[in-house]
């Protein structure tokens, strides 16, 4: 099935200009390249009057004219010096479509909401309006409070939220010394890996053969050499054995003891990334419904770029359309850490745990953290068969654990529209919107749903 433009929600994207300048043609071309929306540009400029207190009064005024050009449900300020995502325009919808009390929401582009400083301040740069809510803005400034701030406060005043979304991504052009500065660069070595990366799986006899002929058949295939640390439970002697032979497997042998692997692989995990060296890059994916379909190159050069989060990856749905979120942590014992849990997912986007990419250092932390979470009141009772939502919580009780990857290094499959995923001639599997999928992961047995069958 394909999607019609006209069905894609419409935007209105409201942008800003400083007096005699032009916006850059990298930000007016990142805003018509924005994925999965419609959207109209609209272009004004912020003249100041010679009564203006300061510069935020003629800002305020000037959003109050171009605003009046908006006629759909969905209305974006974006500056003259932020550069979007191609996905940041629709995963803010996405936001406010499952976010029935928030009436605005905003990409963070100055890592405002990662520091303390000008708590509950959201800045208009990139900031997407109910078309509703805005109407009944209207935009001042103080001496001392600059426009945004006066807008979240009129807005918080009549019970309407207003906050950043932290995967909706942006970047602030104004604190480079060009535009050319967020442009793409050729490779460089300024965060070179001082380690080889390491790939980590783990499963149990049910999934040896879809290791051997599907995780690691398709990983090799891609060029990807890296050494691959196998944890297995309950595998014959022989089986072992045929393992250790084949080129860069290093094979750690448990027995079986009835404990879920995606639960189980938390203690393993955190004894072998406290072995490696601590800057190594890692990653990890489910083995029985992973397929790679590229080199992972520029995954560990993010991981390089960024060494002290855990890369993980958001889900299609979060609360309210994904029923494991209310199941799986409603099923908590203790009362606190129940509605503590429960109201993390209601608030954040959903990750799942089929894949997480690291540091040794970094990931450590997470698996140490996790298990010790699955042992714990924070988690005991919790009907989630695997270790999802202890990634979750660790994540999102300080958001400055972790960093929004790119779906594509853990695609899931289920939870698409129909149509979205497919098989090209050639064998690969795709997707509508992005093309050739990274690293496929059939999650919830949805490779067999779609009828998809991969051959490596």
């Amino acid at each position: 099935m394909t999607i019609q433009g006209d069905l894609l929600p419409a935007v209105d994207v409201l942008m800003l200009c400083r007096p005699h300048s032009e916006p850059p043609p990298v930000v007016v071309d990142a805003i018509h390249r924005q994925n999965d929306v419609n959207v109209r540009l609209h272009i004004a400029t912020g003249w100041p009057h010679g009564d203006d207190r300061n510069r935020w009064q003629t800002i305020a005024r000037a959003r109050n004219q171009i605003k009046q050009r908006a006629t759909a449900d969905w209305v974006m300020f974006v500056d003259d010096d932020v550069l979007l995502d191609p996905h940041c325009i629709a995963t803010l919808v996405h936001r406010l479509e499952r976010s029935p009390t928030l009436g605005a929401v905003a990409a963070d582009y100055d890592l405002e909401n990662q520091t303390s400083a000008n708590a509950g301040h959201v800045g208009m740069g990139a900031c997407l309006f109910r078309g509703e809510v805005l109407k009944s803005v209207q935009f001042r400034s103080t001496p001392n409070q600059c426009e945004c701030s006066c807008c979240c406060e009129d807005l918080r005043r009549q019970g309407i939220g207003i906050t950043y979304c932290g995967i909706a991504k942006a970047t602030h052009l104004g604190k480079s010394n060009h535009v050319a500065a967020a442009m793409p660069q050729p490779a460089s070595n300024h965060h070179p890996l001082a380690h080889s990366p390491y790939v980590l799986a783990a499963f149990d006899r049910r999934d040896l053969q879809r290791f051997e002929h599907q995780f690691l058949r398709s990983l090799r295939t891609w060029g990807n050499a890296c050494p691959v640390i196998a944890v297995t439970y309950g595998l014959y002697p022989s089986e072992i054995r045929r393992l250790t032979q084949l080129s860069d497997v290093h094979v750690v042998a448990r027995p079986s003891n009835g404990t879920m692997v995606p639960v189980r692989r938390l203690h393993e995990f955190a004894e072998i990334t406290q072995r490696l060296p601590a800057n190594a890059a890692v990653a990890y994916w489910d083995v029985s419904d992973v397929v790679f379909q590229t080199r992972l190159d520029s995954l560990w050069h993010s991981v390089a770029m960024r060494p002290d989060v855990v890369h993980a990856v958001v889900e299609p749905k979060g609360y309210p359309h994904n029923a494991v979120i209310p199941a799986w942590s409603l099923s908590i014992h203790d009362p606190w850490h129940r509605s503590h849990a429960f109201e993390l997912l209601k608030r954040n986007p959903f990750l799942n745990s089929g894949f997480a990419a690291g540091t040794a250092a970094t990931l450590y932390r997470y698996f140490s953290a996790a298990h010790q979470m699955r042992q714990g009141p924070e988690l005991a009772g919790t009907t989630d068969w695997g270790d999802q939502m202890g990634l979750n919580l660790y994540c999102h009780q300080q958001p400055h654990r972790w960093y929004a990857a790119d779906e594509g290094w853990n695609y899931c499959v289920h939870d698409r529209r129909i149509g979205e995923v497919t098989v090209s001639p050639e064998g690969l599997v795709i997707s509508r919107r992005i093309g050739k999928i990274p690293v496929v992961h059939g999650n919830a047995r949805s490779l067999r749903q779609f009828a998809i069958l991969v051959h490596h």
